[in-house]
């Protein structure tokens, strides 16, 4: 019996024509990447006796990986809640959660990916090509370095939050998305400095210092501390900020999974 909900060869359908529609711009964006360190390479040894820096190189792939994972779906379904242009996607054969599932496949997975493999694959490359100009491999480096699990949470998050906004705003959304994110952080940033300020003024802080540091300005860190690594004798102080860390890390990007699903569900046109 035939799944009306989901089936994989209607998402492979369906991913197939996402990187059909956007097959220009995917060539273009492989042609910039994968050029990018022959560029380098030469600026590097035009401008003095060394190549570029393995430091900068890998740097430089963690920067456009996360601008690339994260402003994704802005890339890849810009116009998909468009009142004109985004009614093929809504006539396509295939269920509400199907496309959901492709969107957030593309975005999480085919997005990042390229990156890795044509601008790690053509840094790389140069590396094996001209060892004498350039060492190392900046794709190494980014994942013994600079990949950490913090770093994807917060990746992730940002993520979705786009996802979130390129659904919710039809017109205009890059600006309002940045507009929208700058007034949130601006609020949640003055709540949570207002309430330490009340409990310190309260007297809740008295003694609250050592591993997260309160020595008259409020210094909060969590070293190696992961998400759920919560003590014994932890201040309340530091008891909340944990919870609030996860809630950020962990249940808000569902939340906003869920709040975009409910979107295309009830998007209206």
């Amino acid at each position: 019996m035939n799944n009306n909900i989901f089936q994989f060869e209607r998402v492979g359908k369906l991913i197939g024509r996402t990187f059909r529609q956007n097959s220009k711009t995917l060539l273009n964006n492989t042609l910039v990447l994968a050029g990018l360190p022959i560029l380098f390479l030469l600026i590097a040894r035009l401008t003095s006796n060394e190549g570029p820096a393995l430091l900068f190189r890998s740097n430089f792939l963690a920067f456009t990986v996360g601008v690339i994972f994260i402003f994704s779906p802005f890339f890849y379904f810009y116009f998909y809640n468009h009142p004109k242009k985004g009614l093929s996607e809504v006539m396509l054969p295939a269920s509400m959660l199907e496309k959901f599932a492709v969107m957030q496949m593309v975005c999480m997975i085919s997005a990042p990916l390229m990156v890795l493999v044509f601008l790690g694959g053509s840094d790389a490359l140069m590396t094996l090509l001209f060892p004498k100009y350039q060492d190392g491999y900046a794709i190494v480096h980014f994942f013994n370095n600079r990949l950490t699990t913090e770093g994807v949470l917060l990746a992730f998050l940002s993520l979705q939050a786009v996802f979130f906004a390129n659904l919710f705003f039809v017109r205009r959304k890059i600006l309002k998305s940045i507009a929208s994110f700058i007034v949130i952080n601006m609020v949640l940033s003055i709540l949570i400095i207002a309430l330490i300020k009340g409990l310190d003024v309260l007297g809740f802080l008295e003694g609250y210092e050592g591993s997260v540091g309160y020595k008259g300005d409020i210094n909060i860190s969590y070293g190696d501390r992961g998400l759920f690594d919560f003590y014994r004798g932890d201040h309340p102080l530091m008891i909340f900020m944990m919870i609030l860390r996860l809630f950020m890390e962990m249940v808000l990007p569902i939340l906003l999974m869920l709040g975009s699903y409910r979107l295309m569900k009830t998007n209206r046109y």
